[in-house]
């Protein structure tokens, strides 16, 4: 017994022991660094943060930009050598900006940071800076040079890709760079750099010192088109004499024959020739091949041509120094390490391995766990991270894209479990804040091209190449690397964007509207081109009709719709009209295919950014894919592109996007849709995969160099596409006598029967509610008007043969139907569609059944009435006066054959017509009832009508060919001024809140609505108004929240209400007001 006691104590101590560890190895400090150079370290700076003995102090960094190549090695923190030597650490630290040498001198500029931040931890051995002797020589050298560079970061031409600029310099003008540098020396000077011209004609750039030309070079010309390349770089290298030994500025001069061509440099770098024989302190550059000679006294010489493996020389007189860049430096000037800060580096010693990760700033911190809760929910493991400690634990501290990506590869590799990341916060090509505007809350990657339209990008793909070996992403085909993760990005720049957002995914997966808009796809078409975006868009429909038959396709093609001729521009309003009707019904998810912008969709702007606040709200929000130009540019800091705009409106818009940013090509359209198309309604046990999966295999799948790249996911990754749980299974088609059918005639009477089962196709039988049937008219077709092209026709699901409602009972249910004629006797196959729903506990459920129509049409029994039509308005029955001219209609329909519905005959529609002029045809609004085909109804909703009496005929055929005439008049009074008809305070008295409803007659019209309490003294103790947008005919969910801004709770008693409404289609205005008491 004793000896287990001493092994459990054993363990316990080791367990202590390990956690210390974790501790001190978590804790390190963190330092900024503006300048390169050796900077030292005393005991007395570490003792304030207990870090108390220097011989265990270790400094960790990276010199500049992380590496984007995945290693071993950049997923490691990379240890620095220092030097300990009188009680003193000395360490060489490279700022953001620096020179190296790699075979020749290479400049390079950070491009997220000024400064650059390095780590300090304990170690037990810290790697420390060689010594070296300095070698003996037959030839040395004594003439070295320093080196400064001047960075333009002025202007990004394309906004796009992370070169940036000087501002422009126009033909003829000169732009002085202040050096202010000087030399003992009458050795040459050196100067090398980058500069880009901007012209469609040949151009030419000089540059100057004290008058004299020391290079001069001609720059090609660019092509005179939108989507040509917007500059040529040369890189220049010279060497040159100053007459006084002493460089003031440097001049550019530029000269272009192009009125708007201008001139650039992206950075110019001089070198100082600089004698051994007299060194100070800095960093030098031998540019020989000989080791360099110096009798500088009191200075200390380290080579650190490799930063990570320092040389310390110990030499003499006659020796000389080896390697390429050598920093001179007195340890008693030395500057000492300044602005320590404690940093944590946690991250690295997690061990939960959740599936998502959700990366987010500070400040939308508590929004991003309310999403991870409810990831919970759906059984989905997330973690949220703070990209700050990303910084610290994977980027020493510095803002780097690397860092984000190695901490996922890190993550990706050592947990195995990683599926999806979500990246919280907008990120723009503007890393610096150079240009102001919208924040750079968690940065995006950006391509190195940064003048081709066709080739710039930025892209949060970079995210998930995690593998050993990826990273380097060249920008081509041979550099095309495939995903591991999904990746997407909610691009929200404020606390209240993140919790909207967050809001309407949580909605959307938790309590999904219920209704057949899952079933629903919606293909959208831009006309001329030659018609290749419809028959881009047909060779989709196609895809989508052989593998997934059980959907609905609603095709809304430009060319379809009359357009309007606006001066040199077209509108389409019905296509428009379409649009909004289409999204108020629902769709699933919308594939658009043609031309846009950052704030349209098609040139006759059938979609402008400026329309979503003048559409109403709406549940059931679908996935726009946007194969279009530049509709997702989420990078920008000035403007909000329309796919930022989708996601952020309000119960509206959009749910994610998969949308492009940039410029694009057809053809890669096509081929990133096409593996679109194939991926999302891809299921597993009735589950879709999670939007990340599928944008991975999408991408994956649709490989082709820069041009892919630029295609976001501007959502959630980890959510699924809305699909109901269960399937529909037809488990009989019979005639009247019992028999099975396997082909259906017309005028057949088919008894039917089916059942809800799940994926192990087990009855569900406690499946309570109401199931869809349709089948639609074969082989419809439309053609196109031909405005900007020929004419094409194309396959369209508009009309049905049926269309039946009925109960759903203990899983099961059963109907009968019959098929109208006009379908002909040809054998033709069609599909059976069913939808079911449960209220009660919301579950749904879908299916298809293959049929074939045709035959020999059956014999009708004898009947020669039409079809009984019953009318109610508003729920009343007539005579019919009211005061608004919007009115729901309820037709009641009858008849011993069916009602034809088909549109087969247009002379059978079923119609209303409205004072003689306005028809509406209503086959697609009518439904049979109780799955008997006997019975059904249409519910519209009526605009427009007069103010006066209105006259009203509906037509009605039923399908033995008889038909009916059904008139009525309702007549409208009051309706030329908005109306509050009724309204009620509820609860009144309250002790907390009390709700308000308002019962008016401009339903579906756009109305201000405002409300002020007022206490006796007329004091106005709350207002608040609000936009509705196709009010509803009675407004509810109004509430006034006593406490609502109130620095204290209103006193107990009695105020007074006002009500106002406010019709933006006419401007009139009605009030209503009342006392509302608290108790």
């Amino acid at each position: 017994m004793k000896a287990q006691w001493v092994k459990v104590f054993v363990i316990f101590l080791m367990g202590l022991l390990s956690l210390e560890n974790s501790f001190a190895q978590s804790r390190y400090l963190k330092v900024q660094i503006t300048e390169e150079g050796v900077y030292k370290l005393d005991s007395e700076t570490l003792s304030d943060f207990g870090f108390n003995n220097l011989e265990n102090i270790a400094f960790f960094g990276y010199p500049g930009s992380l590496p984007q190549l995945v290693s071993e090695k950049s997923l490691k923190l990379q240890e620095i050598p220092t030097l300990l030597k009188n009680g003193e650490l000395f360490v060489f630290l490279s700022g953001a900006h620096s020179f190296q040498w790699n075979k020749e001198l290479e400049y390079s500029h950070h491009i997220y940071r000024d400064t650059l931040s390095y780590l300090i931890g304990i170690k037990e051995k810290p790697l420390r800076v060689n010594s070296k002797e300095s070698v003996a020589a037959s030839r040395v050298n004594t003439l070295v040079y320093e080196w400064s560079a001047f960075k333009g970061e002025e202007t990004n031409i394309l906004n796009s890709g992370r070169t940036w600029y000087s501002s422009p310099i126009s033909s003829g003008s000169l732009r002085s760079i202040p050096f202010r540098k000087s030399s003992d020396l009458s050795a040459p000077w050196k100067i090398f750099g980058t500069m880009m011209g901007q012209s469609i004609n040949e151009s030419s750039i000089r540059l100057l010192e004290n008058g004299n030309e020391i290079f001069q070079s001609i720059i090609p010309a660019i092509p005179n088109s939108s989507y040509g390349l917007k500059g040529k770089e040369i890189r220049f290298e010279s060497d040159f004499s100053s007459n006084q030994n002493s460089i003031q500025t440097i001049e550019l001069s530029y000269t272009s024959s192009d009125p708007n061509g201008n001139g650039y440099y992206d950075f110019i770098a001089l070198g100082v020739p600089t004698s051994t024989e007299n060194l100070n302190q800095g960093i030098f550059f031998n540019h020989s091949k000989s080791p360099i000679l110096t009798n500088s006294s009191g200075l200390e010489y380290w080579n650190v041509t490799n930063f990570f493996q320092p040389e310390a020389f110990d030499f003499s007189i006659e020796k000389g120094i080896t390697g390429k860049k050598i920093v001179a430096f007195n340890p008693d000037q030395t500057p000492r390490i300044e602005n320590i800060s404690e940093v944590s580096l946690e991250l690295r010693e997690q061990s939960s391995w959740p599936e998502l990760l959700i990366i987010s700033p500070k400040a939308f911190i508590s929004e991003a766990e309310k999403l991870r809760v409810h990831k919970l929910t759906q059984g989905i493991q997330a973690d949220v991270i703070d990209v700050q400690d990303i910084y610290d634990s994977f980027g020493y501290g510095n803002q780097d894209v690397v860092a984000i990506r190695n901490f996922l590869a890190w993550h990706f590799q050592k947990g195995k479990t990683l599926k999806n990341v979500l990246i919280l916060g907008k990120g723009t090509f503007d890393f610096k804040n150079k240009l102001g505007g919208r924040p750079n809350l968690v940065p995006i990657y950006t391509s190195r091209n940064s003048l081709n339209p066709l080739t710039t990008y930025s892209s949060d793909d970079f995210y998930g190449l995690l593998e050993i070996g990826q990273g380097m992403w060249e920008e081509s085909k041979e550099g095309d690397e495939l995903l591991q993760i999904g990746v997407g990005r909610l691009p929200v720049i404020t606390v209240q964007e993140a919790a909207l957002v967050i809001n309407k995914i949580i909605e959307y997966e938790a309590n999904h509207s219920l209704g057949d808009w899952k079933r629903k796809i919606t293909l959208m078409a831009d006309d001329g081109d030659s018609n290749i975006h419809l028959r881009d868009s047909e060779k989709l429909a196609d895809l989508l009709f052989t593998n997934f038959p059980e959907f609905d396709q609603n095709k809304i093609y430009l060319d379809q719709f009359s357009q309007v001729s606006n001066g040199d521009s077209q509108s389409s309003p019905d296509a428009k009209e379409e649009l909004l009707e289409t999204l108020k019904e629902g769709t699933l998810f919308l594939n658009y295919i043609g031309h846009g912008n950052e704030t349209t969709l098609m040139e006759e702007e059938i979609f402008r950014v400026e329309d979503i606040p003048n559409w109403p709200e709406f549940d059931q929000l679908p996935l726009w894919i946007t194969a279009t130009c530049e509709f997702g540019r989420h990078d920008s800091p000035f403007i909000r592109s329309a796919a930022e705009e989708l996601l952020i409106a309000k119960n509206k818009g959009a749910i994610g996007l998969l949308t492009t940013g940039r410029p694009v090509f057809s053809s890669v359209n096509f081929t990133l849709n096409q593996a679109f198309i194939q991926s999302v309604l891809a299921a597993e046990d009735r589950i879709y995969q999670d939007l990340g999966t599928i944008f991975r295999k999408t991408k994956n799948n649709s490989l082709n160099g820069a041009l892919n790249r630029n295609f976001s996911l501007l959502g959630d990754p980890s959510m699924r596409l809305a699909r109901p749980e269960f399937q529909i299974q037809l488990t009989s088609l019979k005639d009247k006598e019992g028999n099975d059918l396997e082909t259906i005639a017309s005028l057949e009477e088919v008894n039917f029967e089916g059942k809800i089962i799940n994926s192990s196709q087990s009855l569900q039988t406690g499946f309570e509610g109401e199931f869809t049937l349709e089948i639609k008219v074969p082989n419809q077709m439309e053609k196109t008007l031909g405005d900007e092209s020929p004419p094409v026709e194309f396959p369209f699901e508009k009309d049905n043969l049926v269309r039946m409602m009925g109960q759903v009972s203990k899983g099961v249910f059963l109907g009968r139907f019959k098929i109208p004629t006009g379908i002909g006797e040809e054998i033709l196959k069609e599909n059976i569609k069913l939808f079911a729903f449960n209220p009660n506990s919301k579950h749904e459920a879908f299916g298809v059944e293959a049929i074939q129509l045709g035959g020999i049409p059956a014999q009708n029994r004898e009947d020669t009435e039409g079809p009984l039509i019953e009318v109610s308005v508003n729920e009343q029955q007539a005579p019919w006066i009211f005061p608004s001219k919007t009115l729901p209609i309820l037709i009641n329909l009858s008849d011993s054959s069916g009602v034809d519905i088909s549109g087969i005959d247009p002379e059978k529609n079923l119609q209303i017509t409205i004072n003689g002029s306005k028809t509406i045809i209503l086959n697609a609004q009518f439904s049979n009832i109780d799955g008997d085909f006997k019975r059904g109804n249409v519910l519209l909703k009526v605009n427009d009508l007069k103010e006066g009496i209105n006259f009203l005929e509906i037509q009605a055929t039923d399908l033995a060919g008889n038909q009916s005439i059904f008139q009525f008049e309702i007549q409208v009074e009051g309706s030329n001024r908005i109306q509050i008809l009724e309204h009620i305070v509820y609860p009144n008295p309250a002790s907390v809140s009390s709700q308000f409803e308002i019962k008016h007659n401009r339903p579906n019209e756009t109305l201000n609505l405002s409300v002020e309490i007022i206490n006796l003294n007329g004091q106005i103790l709350f207002n608040d108004s609000y936009r509705l947008v196709e009010a509803d005919e009675i407004i509810r969910d109004l509430e006034w929240i006593f406490l609502q801004n109130q620095t204290k709770y209103p006193a107990k008693g009695t105020y007074i209400y006002k009500i106002t409404l406010h019709s933006e289609k006419d401007g009139t205005t009605d009030s209503a007001s009342g006392k509302i008491v608290i108790e």
